[in-house]
């Protein structure tokens, strides 16, 4: 009778023991498939006034702000001060880094695109930033590369003029510069006389085109202002009739 509780016992903790390392098994299991799903968590999350790129971790939970050694990944997702005005929920999640690239640029596109709208230099730069940033995002939809070219046309009128602003302006500072030389002794000074004669005429002709765009980012130098034409002299009046002689002769 014991040999046979011997006997039968041992199949029963046997499996006993398969069982108990199948249920491990399949726990270890469970918890990498949710360890990878939640590496591939992704979220946009405001914290102390910034709105931040978090990433899961390989953990079943648990995330911490993205890093990555790829310096256009990194300027992409670098933390970024929203406008005063946007209204941002605390926190959204997505489960894969396209639904991360378009709600980002989602946001991106409608803060550029205020911003342009105003047609303010110092907010037309603003916008030039967020379009920048969107740019670097891999992951857009078709229709989201569209309006981003769209709204890089449109951006372009505002990037040219500042262009223009600022190449008329380097451009002011190499005539001054060159009429130092030329009405110095300096052994340039025939040189700098020379080149003067060539850019002088550019450097007014460069200064209206920026102004054909619209109003300058600084103030206007005295130098390269447009030149206001004299205002026309009234007509001078004819000269008053005699008046007629009392005996109706004349005078």
């Amino acid at each position: 009778m014991a040999e046979d509780e011997q006997r039968w016992g041992k199949p029963a903790s046997a499996r006993a023991a398969v069982l108990t390392l199948a249920v491990l098994l399949l726990i270890g299991l469970v918890a990498w498939l949710l360890a990878e799903r939640n590496a591939r968590h992704w979220a946009l999350v405001v914290e102390d006034g910034m709105l931040s790129v978090k990433k899961g971790i390989l953990f079943p939970i648990g995330r911490q702000s993205f890093k990555t050694d790829d310096p256009l990944l990194a300027q992409a997702y670098a933390p970024l001060k929203p406008p005063s005005s946007a209204k941002l929920e605390e926190e959204r999640s997505f489960d894969d880094r396209a639904g991360l690239d378009q709600a980002l640029y989602d946001l991106l596109a409608s803060w550029a695109r205020a911003d342009i709208a105003t047609e303010r230099p110092e907010m037309a730069e603003r916008a030039l930033s967020w379009l920048a940033r969107a740019d670097k995002l891999a992951m857009l939809s078709s229709a989201q590369r569209e309006d981003l070219k769209a709204l890089r046309a449109e951006s372009g009128f505002f990037e040219a003029r500042q262009l223009l602003d600022k190449g008329a302006d380097a451009l002011r500072q190499a005539r001054e510069r060159l009429r130092l030389t030329a009405a110095s002794s300096s052994s340039h000074a025939g040189e700098a006389g020379e080149v003067l004669l060539r850019i002088d005429p550019v450097v007014d002709e460069v200064y209206r085109a920026g102004r054909l765009l619209g109003p300058p980012t600084g103030p206007k130098s005295a130098e390269t202002a447009t030149p206001q034409a004299a205002p026309e002299p009234p007509p001078a009046s004819a000269p008053a009739a005699p008046a007629p002689s009392p005996d109706g002769g004349k005078p």
